[in-house]
């Protein structure tokens, strides 16, 4: 069985940075939180994880918290913006 993927457009807000990055739909929320916050060094105090979230377009909302990216909607050409 082939992963569901989404190919979404990550923001960097302050650094004026874009790119375009396949993601799997499977993974929560979180795991996305700390995995670009690994990959970009976005500086995220990861400590405490239930006060991490990264906001998105298309579908708007807060991810955050156990949920998938599937349950929250996230498709091909979604924006996800990290804004502090």
């Amino acid at each position: 069985m082939e992963k569901e993927t989404a190919v979404i457009i990550f923001n960097i807000i302050q650094r004026e940075f874009s790119a375009d990055l396949e993601v799997p739909l499977e993974i929560t929320a979180n795991e996305l939180v700390l995995a670009l916050n690994t990959a970009y060094d976005l500086g995220i105090d990861t400590t405490d994880i239930k006060n991490c979230y990264l906001k998105s377009e298309n579908p708007i909302a807060l991810l955050r918290g156990n949920k998938t990216l599937k349950e929250f909607g996230i498709r091909n050409g979604s924006i996800v913006n990290f804004t502090e």
